[in-house]
C-alpha cells in the first residue's frame, strides 16, 4: 500500500494565544532577553539587534538563551526569559 500526503489539504485552525502586554513608555532599565534559535548566523543577527537597542535605550542586564533549532525552548530558558521586560528572538540562515 502507498500513502500519499496531500500538502494542500485543509488544516485545523491554529489556536491563538494571548497578546503580550504592551511595553512601558520607556525601555530604560528593562532586562533584555535574547533567544537564539540555533540557526546559522542567528547569533550574529541578535548581537547586532542587541547592540542597536543598547545604543538607543538605557537597558538593564541582558539574559541570553539558546535552543536547539529542532527542539522546543527548554523550560528553564523560558523561566529565565519570563523574568525579562523585553525579549527578542532571531532567525538565521
Amino acid at each position: 500500500m502507498i500513502y500519499v500526503a496531500n500538502p494542500t489539504a485543509a488544516r485545523p485552525a491554529a489556536r491563538r494565544g494571548e497578546a503580550a502586554p504592551a511595553l512601558p513608555g520607556s525601555l530604560a532599565g528593562l532586562r533584555l532577553g535574547v533567544l537564539d534559535n540555533g540557526k546559522p548566523q542567528a547569533d550574529l543577527l541578535l548581537q547586532v539587534v542587541r547592540e542597536a537597542l543598547a545604543g538607543h535605550f538605557a537597558l538593564g542586564e541582558t539574559v541570553g538563551e539558546r535552543k536547539i533549532k529542532t527542539a522546543a525552548v527548554p523550560a528553564t530558558a523560558l523561566e529565565h526569559l519570563a523574568e525579562c521586560g523585553l525579549v527578542i528572538n532571531g532567525l538565521g540562515d
